[in-house]
This record gives structure tokens, sequence and C-alpha cells, in this order.
């Protein structure tokens, strides 16, 4: 059995790191100057550009901090399915043979 390496390599998990801070830096430059949240284009505007900026913040603290245990979890669970169905698939060929 082969064992698969789990972890987020050291750079990738950086990179993200410096993603989620350029993203904090760009939400604390930018939200003092979006236009009031007010019904119209502005008011849209100003929703749309604020769910971005908390989906890229989120979607990088979640790579940080969960998805190597997620992978882990994942990687897990079909090794687990592998082994659950290898003897079930041999015994049918060693019947039918």
């Amino acid at each position: 059995m082969v064992r698969r390496k789990v972890g987020v390599p050291r750079q990738i998990r950086r990179q993200s790191i410096m993603y989620t801070c350029a993203a904090i830096a760009l939400g604390a430059y930018g939200i003092p100057r979006l236009p009031r949240m007010s019904h119209g284009i502005a008011g849209t505007f100003t929703a749309a550009w604020m769910l971005v900026l908390a989906l890229s913040i989120c979607a990088n603290l979640y790579f940080v901090f969960g998805a190597d245990k997620e992978r882990k979890r994942l990687l897990e669970e079909q090794e687990y399915r592998a082994e659950a169905e290898a003897p079930v698939s041999q015994a049918r060929v060693r019947a039918r043979g």
C-alpha cells in the first residue's frame, strides 16, 4: 500500500496567507470609499463588492486551516472504500471462474 502525502506544501500555504492579507488590506482601503447601501446601482455594486471580498477571504482562510483535514479525510475514506470493495470483487471473480 502506497501512502500519499496529505499536507499542503508550505509555499502554497504561504501564498494563501499572503492573498488573505491582501484581501483584508483591500477591504480596509475600499470599504470606506464604497457608496452607501441603498436601492439602485450603487447599492447593488456595494453589496456585490463586499460579497466577493468576503468569499475571497473565507476561501483563503478555509484553505489555510481546513483543506488539510478535509483532504486527509477524503483520502482515508477513498482508501477504506477501496479495501472494502476489493474482497467482494475478488470473491465474485473466483465464484465465476
